[in-house]
């Protein structure tokens, strides 16, 4: 005879279901909200890691596994596993990453190929890590320099919108009892309060358009040509712009190089890296003229986007069969250029945007003021 079932045991099962289940959503959630975005940073430190670990030996389907167990992002760590699989399946480390187009981009899959073929792929790796860190440094600059004008814009903005829809049109309310004649600043004032409280719902809807519209203009590629091209244009933020470009070509064609690529080939890489239009037309020229048999420095020196000092270095390096640690030591010039004048412009701006921001809202509250002055000097004149 079966021994009778356990009625705890049996109402305990439903439990203990809906605990696994809490408990897998609650690692589905914890795994979305930590697979973030794959940055340049990381990029690096795969690159640096692997490099160590190949140089001691490690093969590289079990470094692959370590990096794997290892990161702390979900999403790199199974692009890791993805590369794991295509290695097993009998695919190059490279066709491997080149399977990942979104992740791996043009200049990690040449370097890696040749590196492969060349028996030097802890040593490129080495010199992309030192790529992808100098690329994620300067494009960190750029945002540091831009997020505080963007914060006081903002705060100015929100600030003055504030002080239009809740502050003046108290004061409009008290000035319609006044006998005296308002002076323009405030009658401008009071006409933007009035105008913000009666199309505010409209304007609204116009900003979410414009916002929606250049977002989409920023992501088309036909948007951000132009976006650029204008960008470039630029007083004293154009020439930084126009810097950041040329220093990452010359890295890009440095590291290339320094893996042992083909001048051809390494040209072709960085002109389907490089984001700028005119950048990218630049190169295809350069690119048509090495395909004719003709040195680098040549076209070089007739584009108008390179300065003169490129293709000074570039002639030097060619000369001296030295083209990758000449380019590299241009990209680091401008890098450290680029620094100078972004700090500097970050240390002009700053007591510029202080200033504007107080002039601002001082001037709101000195024209909702004015009146109340004109009207106790009247008071006092007539006493």
């Amino acid at each position: 005879m079966e021994p009778a079932p356990n009625i705890a045991n049996i109402l305990q099962i439903p439990r203990l279901a809906k605990k696994r289940e809490v408990k897998g959503a609650s690692r589905t959630l914890l795994e979305r909200l930590s697979s973030r975005r794959i940055t340049n940073q990381e990029k690096a430190e795969f690159c640096t890691q692997l490099s160590v670990m190949l140089q001691a030996r490690v093969s590289l389907q079990r470094a692959l596994g370590a990096l794997k167990r290892q990161t702390a992002n979900h999403r790199m760590a199974r692009v890791i596993e993805r590369l794991g699989i295509e290695i097993q399946r009998g695919n190059s480390f490279a066709k491997a990453l080149a399977l990942q187009p979104k992740v791996f981009d043009d200049l990690l899959v040449t370097s890696a190929s040749v590196g492969q073929e060349s028996g030097r792929l802890p040593e490129v790796l080495a010199h992309l890590a030192h790529h992808l860190e100098k690329i994620n440094a300067l494009k960190r600059k750029f945002i540091q320099a831009l997020s505080y004008p963007a914060l006081v814009i903002s705060v100015a903005t929100l600030a003055v919108t504030f002080l239009l829809a809740f502050i003046v049109p108290t004061f409009a309310e008290m000035f319609k009892n006044f006998r005296v004649e308002l002076p323009y600043s405030t009658r401008f004032v009071l006409s933007l309060g009035d105008g913000l409280t009666t199309y505010g719902s409209y304007m609204l809807v116009v900003l979410a358009v414009v916002i929606t519209l250049s977002w989409r203009a920023m992501h088309s590629a036909a948007g951000l040509q132009r976006i650029e091209s204008c960008a470039l244009r630029l007083p004293l933020v154009g020439d930084i712009i126009l810097k950041n470009y040329v220093a990452r070509f010359c890295r890009t064609l440095g590291t290339l190089l320094q893996a042992q690529v083909s001048l051809v080939e390494a040209l072709e890489v960085a002109q389907r890296i490089i984001s700028n239009a005119e950048m990218r037309r630049e190169i295809q020229l350069i690119l048509r003229q090495v395909k004719q048999g003709r040195a680098v420095a040549d076209p070089v020196v007739e584009s108008k986007l390179f300065p003169p000092m490129v293709s000074q270095m570039i002639a030097v390096g060619e000369e001296t069969s030295e083209l990758d640690a000449m380019l590299l030591k241009v990209a680091d010039h401008f890098e450290k250029e680029i620094d100078s004048r972004v700090e500097t412009l970050s240390s002009v701006m700053e007591p510029i945007l202080i200033l504007f921001l107080g002039v601002l809202v001082a001037g709101v509250l000195i024209s909702m003021y004015l009146p109340i002055f004109d009207l106790v000097n009247v008071v006092g004149s007539n006493q």
